[in-house]
């Protein structure tokens, strides 16, 4: 159990981590097209 444990918190982790590039993404690319 230790070692799925292990290996479910990075999946999480970086679940959470692309969820907040895509929050970013959605606010950056709107200023881009708004400036260009």
């Amino acid at each position: 159990q230790k070692v799925s444990r292990a290996n479910i918190v990075p999946l999480e982790n970086s679940g959470l981590y692309w969820h907040l590039v895509d929050i970013i993404w959605i606010f950056l690319f709107p200023l881009f097209y708004l400036i260009t």
